[in-house]
């Protein structure tokens, strides 16, 4: 018997003037690479489709020609229409084939929003966790149907009436030391972005936020895990090393790790260095390590200065220590500070006097994101009264009860002309105030 999986994702297009280094997707890849690594009781075949870069009718061809048993697809908030047509045009001609949605916008209330409800009865199951563990379990399962994925612990399959979802047991995983890694394993091409993970999950569960829903910050990379990664992206010549992690200082154990492995081998200072930071919670051993790597990029999540607004998000700030904080990071790196704007509860006002507080900082830019309405986020967890109404296509918001329509579109204009007066970028839905 031959099993065959076929692993897709989009790649999400430029918006606006992104820096041009090449960013791969990643999740899709660490999934691939548990794939390959497993041992399994019959044949089995993995492949990798990008219709990102290939287009979406040369990766329908490509994947009806590979004729795959079981389709996993990675969705973000920029995917879910392609992928979810992709996977209605491959039941069309190929009905046997099962799919598997994961990744960050692949959730059940995602699924049964209004808008995507008709397309998404293409889906069989919904990974809402770690996908590594449980590709290789569905890899290795001597029947692989819809009453097997039923049976998987840890997959939302669709109940028989059609009422709702259901689940059989927890979702299994790996020790954080057994993960595949596709760097390590030469999946991932050369002179790419290089992504590394020191741990999974985060302290913080902010409402706009997803990074805290899926799982708590206590599973670490190993230093030895760490090196082992560090030296693959020297081998693949990476230009720069993005941090996943929810904070470069959210996990003290991870971060000691960290330190070490870069301790062992110097390699981050030969290459940019991207993360995100939380200043007030920046220790003299966070600024040590950033004075030994090299071109540090830390983005500040300040999102607002209202700590009315952060604490209807159940987002913990200190307003008094949060200047001198920037101040001191601002010594060792370049720093990044990202708001929100239309964020619930929020107003045009107080976006502005944020906006204003943080372009008088020391720091080398300020980054604006238009708000989202993201799965385990704002789609899940918002007040009911807050009144959203989003773009159900790119989940981008149009209005809710602090934030009118009007108000949202007249400060987009507004952000366009001072971006333009002060020779930033931008793009749909970005901008970029450079120092």
């Amino acid at each position: 018997m031959m099993r065959k999986l076929a692993l897709v994702c989009s790649s999400p297009p430029f918006d606006g003037n992104e820096m041009p280094l090449p960013m791969p997707s990643y999740g899709i890849h660490r999934v691939h690479a548990a794939a390959k690594s497993g041992q399994y009781p019959h044949d089995t075949e993995v492949r990798f489709f990008d219709i990102g870069l290939t287009g979406a009718e040369a990766g329908l061809k490509d994947i009806l020609e590979y004729g795959p048993d079981l389709v996993g697809f990675s969705v973000y908030v920029w995917s879910m229409t392609a992928l979810l047509q992709l996977a209605a045009d491959i039941r069309a001609q190929q009905p046997q084939a099962l799919f598997l949605f994961g990744g960050p916008s692949a959730r059940r209330d995602a699924f049964d929003h209004w808008h995507f409800r008709p397309a998404a009865t293409v889906v069989d199951a919904i990974c809402e966790g770690d996908g590594e563990a449980v590709i290789q379990q569905l890899m290795s399962l001597p029947r692989l149907d819809r009453q097997t994925l039923a049976e998987t612990p840890g997959l939302y399959t669709r109940k028989l009436d059609g009422s709702g979802w259901q689940v059989s047991g927890v979702l299994g995983g790996f020790d954080m030391a057994d993960i595949p890694s596709p760097y390590q394993m030469g999946l991932m091409q050369p002179e790419h972005v290089a992504y590394l993970e020191t741990y999974r999950g985060c302290p913080l569960s902010c409402n706009f936020c997803a990074w805290g829903v899926t799982r708590p910050a206590r599973d670490v990379f190993s230093a030895d895990y760490i090196e082992a990664e560090l030296h693959a992206f020297k081998a693949l010549k990476a230009p720069a090393v993005f941090l996943l992690d929810a904070g470069l200082n959210l996990n003290g154990k991870a971060f000691r790790n960290l330190s070490e492995a870069q301790s062992r081998t110097g390699i981050l200072s030969e290459a940019l260095f991207w993360a995100e930071i939380y200043p007030t919670m920046a220790k003299p051993e966070h600024l040590e390590f950033l004075s030994s790597v090299g071109t540090a990029y830390l983005g500040v999540g300040l999102q607002s200065m209202d700590e009315r607004v952060l604490k209807a998000h159940s987002r913990p700030f200190d307003m008094r220590r949060f200047a001198p904080a920037v101040e001191a990071l601002s010594k060792v790196a370049g720093l990044e500070i990202q708001i929100i704007m239309g964020l619930p509860e929020d107003t045009p006002e107080g976006f502005r006097k944020t906006l204003d507080f943080a372009l008088s900082l020391p720091i080398t830019s300020v980054r604006v994101y238009h708000c989202l309405v993201l799965p385990d986020a704002l789609l899940s967890r918002s007040d009911p009264t807050w009144d959203l109404n989003f773009d159900p296509v790119n989940m981008s918001m149009i209005s809710n009860r602090t934030w009118s329509e009007h108000d949202l579109t007249a400060m987009r204009a507004e952000l366009n002309e001072r971006v333009a007066k002060r020779g930033g970028e931008g793009g749909e839905y970005w901008w970029s105030f450079w120092k």
